[in-house]
């Protein structure tokens, strides 16, 4: 089986099979030399995606990475049996980079304006990490290899002028996740009524949502409407956001249950 068909085992979204081959590629790399490899940046989805493949593969050593704790976008870092996790922080050898990108104060910015004005460069977004807007600055973690691409050419965003600069990736600012707690009954934990009650829609639109592969659960595509959710599960849907199943509380008289969602905003 060659690698294209090992990666449509696990996925039928071309792009995501792709980057999966790329995966392997990285994989065996660093198995056949004992050096480290380490890939573009995986969205949430890519990550989960790749995990269900490595561990199939008997979990080779590895470490998702970022530049901070609880990032969503991460590069995939196999490591030689000479190196830890956290070797790869270490000046030497991490792949990372961090910009800050100041703006005055009178420009309102957003994370889509940084994130055209790093495209309009000609980067690719697979080179672009975490973009974390916060007050009048913003903090992009990036691959270290295209730095000093960046740092003369991203100049703007919207249509205001940016002052960059290069900052220690332990002097990231980020900003609190802003969202709202939902307090809700629903009749069970399937993962269409848990839809269903987060993102506000009736229980047919959410199951319609997910035969449609729009929802995802923990960041894999689920089509099961009745696919129980457990505490502490997230839940994103496509076009509506990312919610999570904080708590699951107790059973009312009539037999429903309490629960408590984070929907992100």
């Amino acid at each position: 089986m060659n690698k294209n068909e090992i990666a449509g085992k696990y996925t039928a979204d071309q792009e995501v099979r792709l980057i999966l081959v790329q995966v392997l590629d990285k994989m065996n790399k660093a198995q056949q030399k004992n050096i480290l490899t380490v890939t573009r940046f995986l969205n949430e989805h890519q990550r989960a995606v790749a995990e269900q493949m490595i561990k199939d593969f008997g979990n080779p050593a590895h470490f998702f990475y970022g530049g901070y704790d609880g990032a969503q976008r991460t590069v995939l870092a196999f490591l030689p049996d000479y190196m830890e996790p956290e070797d790869i922080t270490g000046e030497d050898v991490n792949p990372l980079s961090l910009i800050r990108a100041k703006y005055p104060a009178a420009n309102s910015l957003t994370h889509r304006d940084f994130l055209g004005g790093l495209l309009g460069t000609g980067i690719k977004r697979e080179m672009i990490g975490d973009i974390l807007v916060s007050g009048n600055s913003c903090d992009t973690v990036i691959l270290k290899e295209v730095l000093p691409y960046l740092e003369s050419s991203f100049n703007s965003a919207g249509r205001a002028k940016l002052d960059i600069s290069v900052v220690p990736l332990g002097a990231i600012n980020v900003p609190e996740a802003k969202f709202k707690t939902i307090n809700d009954t629903v009749a069970s934990l399937r993962l269409d009524s848990v839809v269903s009650s987060a993102f506000s829609i009736s229980r047919e639109k959410a199951a319609d949502a997910i035969r449609a592969g729009k929802v995802f659960l923990n960041h894999l595509e689920c089509y099961k409407n009745d696919k129980q959710v457990n505490e502490g599960d997230c839940i994103t849907v496509r076009g509506m956001g990312k919610a999570v199943l904080q708590h699951v509380g107790s059973t009312t008289g009539k037999g429903r249950i309490r629960i408590v969602i984070a929907k992100y905003i």
